[in-house]
């Protein structure tokens, strides 16, 4: 945003995962950051079809085209985060592996917390992360979200600086903690079970 003058929206994530609640929030979060933009980064957007799909799914829900960028798949795709300030997940299958790629190149994600595994996937791993504040628990909570960290210069500079570092030393990277964790609760498992049958 500094270079640019405009925050810069972004999801990496399959663009199969991307609902038309999901468009709605970002049409949404468009239209209350005055000149943001939206880069969709998929498989999809590497073909002329697949683009004219992406598009024409964004206009069924009003986003205005000239505020969206579509790049294809490419091998340097962790470096494009650099062109992202804010990630935007998706639900109810959210993203797993484009939130951590996300948190880990510096670029904080806004994620929305469901009921089933696969919908709070990403909300496990930003709280591991420390990262709990940027959890939305629904529709409007998660614009809210995006809005609010847009706004905030001051923190999303400081989260790009620092959040690689902090990412690497947090609980979502300490394997040993994790393994220590999975086995209390087989123990606890285990022990509820056991005392069924006295």
């Amino acid at each position: 945003f500094k270079k640019n003058g405009y925050i810069t929206f972004g999801s990496f994530n399959n663009f199969l995962k991307v609902t038309e609640d999901v468009l709605l929030c970002w049409r949404n979060i468009l239209e209350k950051v005055p000149n943001s933009k939206l880069v969709i980064k998929a498989k999809i957007c590497s073909v002329p079809s697949g683009r004219e799909i992406v598009l024409k799914r964004c206009r069924q829900v009003a986003i205005d085209i000239s505020r969206v960028e579509l790049r294809p798949y490419s091998p340097d795709y962790l470096q494009q985060y650099n062109d992202i300030d804010i990630s935007l997940d998706t639900w109810p299958y959210t993203g797993g592996t484009t939130v951590c790629d996300s948190i880990y190149m510096g670029v904080p994600v806004i994620a929305r917390l469901g009921r089933t595994h696969g919908s709070r996937y990403s909300a496990t791993i930003l709280v591991a992360a420390g990262l709990k504040d940027f959890v939305a628990v629904n529709d409007m909570d998660y614009v809210a979200k995006a809005v609010q960290l847009a706004i905030n210069k001051e923190l999303l500079n400081l989260l790009h600086h620092d959040l690689p570092s902090a990412v690497r030393q947090s609980r979502l990277m300490n394997g040993k903690a994790y393994m220590e964790d999975l086995e209390e609760a087989y123990r606890g498992i285990w022990a509820k079970y056991c005392r069924q049958g006295e």
